[in-house]
């Protein structure tokens, strides 16, 4: 039996399978998407809540998924602008006198039997997986990247049917992406700002992180002006008129930052990388970084529980070791490759 493409329809009919069972059927597949079982695990205790008749509805309902998420994500992927009406408009397409001269008049001689190559099918088959040989369920906790398109499209269908919705639109999708870059970008912005030194622009951006602290017992630093921490974009004249305001020249820019790594406290040039401590202070002050409690929550107890790493030495000694291993490794090949004399 085929599977159906329409998420919709493979919704309705495993939901009809299962009856009251589905809300089971859903806790599972959101215990899978959160790595708390395996896939073998999430198909036999799906199998036990069908029946043998319907087993076929879950893997139909889980094409179905694979097949939505996969659609939007290869729909953001950059498409390419050279058949676009920008492109062409803009003169960068090739002259009709050219295509007309590349273009090469049809041969009268010419037969359908001399133009029929015929091709092995077999070649263009996708190959067969063994069970051995399928790659492993990709997450974005092990491979240390942002979550893309696909899985947040998933856990949005999972969480939008237990909430009794009948799916997910595109848009929503594209905006939790831009949430989740967003409020990663607060979180690290928090975190860098209790290591480094920054600038307020408008007294509420922050910015220039990492830059030189001036020393407040100098004179000369209650009286340096920084032009860059506020923006006036005009400036009232003698008469009362409005006019834009004149940005400073490059030259006085560098007299200002000269001036200010004068007037600069001696800070040490290398620090060491963030480690969980830091993270773990930053969200203590600054709690507002999280608004939900209970992401909050969860989040201190994952950190308190991870909180012991390797240090900068101990992962300086493993560089020196594993550089140690593949000389020996080296020196080992070269070994048995140099010719035996008698």
């Amino acid at each position: 039996m085929a599977a159906s493409c329409d998420l919709n329809v493979a919704k309705r009919n495993l939901s009809d399978a299962l009856g009251d069972s589905m809300k089971i059927y859903l806790g599972n597949l959101k215990a899978w998407f959160k790595q708390k079982m395996t896939k073998e695990e999430f198909d036999l205790e799906s199998r036990r809540l069908l029946k043998e008749e319907f087993a076929h509805l879950h893997n139909d309902f889980l094409l179905a998924i694979f097949t939505k998420c996969g659609s939007l994500s290869s729909s953001m992927a950059p498409k390419d602008i050279t058949n676009s009406p920008q492109y062409l408009s803009a003169g960068k397409c090739p002259k009709r006198k050219d295509l007309k001269s590349r273009r090469k008049e049809p041969s009268s001689r010419s037969s359908f039997p001399q133009r029929f190559a015929p091709v092995n099918p077999l070649l263009y088959a996708p190959p067969a997986l063994t069970r051995d040989e399928e790659t492993s369920l990709g997450f974005c906790s092990r491979e240390l990247t942002l979550p893309d398109a696909s899985l947040i499209h998933g856990r949005m269908f999972v969480n939008a049917w237990e909430s009794e919705l009948e799916g997910v639109t595109d848009d929503s999708v594209k905006m939790v992406m831009l949430a989740v870059e967003h409020h990663l970008k607060n979180i690290l912005t928090v975190v860098l700002s209790r290591r480094n030194a920054y600038k307020l622009r408008e007294g509420r951006f922050k910015f220039g992180m990492g830059g030189e602290v001036s020393n407040p017992y100098l004179r000369q630093s209650a009286l340096t002006d920084d032009t860059s921490t506020q923006s006036e974009a005009t400036s009232i004249t003698t008469s009362g008129y409005h006019i834009p305001t004149i940005r400073p020249s490059t030259d006085l820019g560098e007299a200002s930052a000269a001036k200010q790594i004068s007037l600069a406290v001696d800070m040490p040039r290398t620090r060491g990388p963030v480690t969980l401590f830091d993270l773990l202070e930053a969200l203590q002050l600054h709690k507002d970084s999280i608004p939900s409690h209970t992401v909050y929550a969860t989040n201190i107890e994952r950190i308190i529980h991870k909180l012991w790493h390797p240090s900068k030495e101990e992962l300086e000694q493993d560089l020196i070791h594993q550089q140690e291993m593949m000389y020996k490794q080296q020196n080992n090949s070269l070994h048995h490759h140099l010719p035996i004399r008698l």
